[in-house]
């Protein structure tokens, strides 16, 4: 059996204080924790590409959980190198076979069942490769293959990954033209709201519980227009657009109305019509229409 190293042991390893210097070299970086993985990357990244390098503990996997996978609307394609195993204080890597399992599904358009946008792994469209160190291949294809997928560490040994992401363009959110009509203490609310977005992604719902309670008591016509633009957001890692998602999804449960600003937005194209149409099905579906 390894033996257990934190995360604060690998990342001041000998190893990944090398690739970050070599990939990074002294430019800003930001440390990113998902439940059981950990992501590295540029604090300021170009608008059209990224390159992030993932650290998977033991069994870790890049989902919010095991049996799910992640959607990835923001990319036109994306490629992970297998690098090695990591222990810290040694100065070489672990070369590991068969360590990586992807998990991916082949189209994009998956039924999903549950209030979040991750599809459970399974059914005719799913697939499982097996992967070893020093390999590359495409996590996400321009024909939708991969479009959902998530990596899982199969081993005792934390894994370094390294991500190369093609991005679409991305439109920039423009909140200041959504609340310019409100009075000055909801301005000051829903602009809280995004800069909590931007710090802690989906952890909001734990850090900032309040918040998220007086956002989703809103009246729709006021909220709606800045949660809809919120949807812009640049993604990081932190699962930000779909954090906007599952607000106004917790907010359409107890109001209709709010499909009416969702088709307008479909309409016109102000926000990514993956999360407004997998919206509009979930709230007319629990609202019966």
């Amino acid at each position: 059996m390894e033996p257990f190293y934190n995360a604060n042991e690998i990342f001041n390893s000998i190893l990944v204080k090398a690739i970050l210097k070599k990939f990074f070299k002294n430019q800003e970086i930001e440390f990113i924790q998902r439940p059981t993985s950990f992501i590295i990357r540029l604090k300021n990244e170009p608008e059209d590409k990224s390159f992030r390098i993932i650290l998977l503990p033991p069994h870790g996997f890049t989902a919010n959980k095991l049996d799910e996978t992640n959607p990835h609307p923001e990319v036109r394609k994306a490629k992970i190198e297998i690098k090695w195993g990591i222990k810290p204080n040694k100065s070489w890597f672990n070369i590991l076979k068969d360590v990586v399992k992807y998990q991916y599904y082949t189209i994009r358009d998956i039924k999903i069942t549950k209030d979040e946008p991750y599809p459970k792994i399974g059914g005719q469209n799913y697939h499982e490769k097996i992967k070893s160190s020093k390999q590359k291949f495409f996590v996400v294809r321009e024909n939708g293959i991969g479009f959902y997928h998530s990596l899982v560490n199969l081993s005792n040994e934390w894994i370094l990954l390294i991500l190369e992401k093609e991005l679409k363009f991305q439109k920039i959110p423009n909140l200041q033209s959504k609340v310019n009509n409100l009075d000055k203490s909801q301005q000051k609310d829903i602009l809280t709201l995004y800069d909590k977005i931007i710090l802690y992604g989906d952890n909001i719902f734990e850090k900032e519980k309040q918040l998220i309670e007086k956002i989703c008591n809103f009246d729709i016509e006021k909220i709606i227009p800045s949660l809809i633009e919120m949807l812009n957001i640049l993604e990081t890692g932190k699962h930000e657009a779909c954090t906007v998602y599952a607000i106004i999804l917790k907010i359409g449960k107890k109001n209709k109305k709010i499909i009416d600003y969702l088709k307008r937005a479909v309409e016109n194209k102000t926000a990514p019509k993956y999360y407004l149409e997998e919206l509009i099905k979930k709230i007319s579906k629990i609202i019966n229409l």
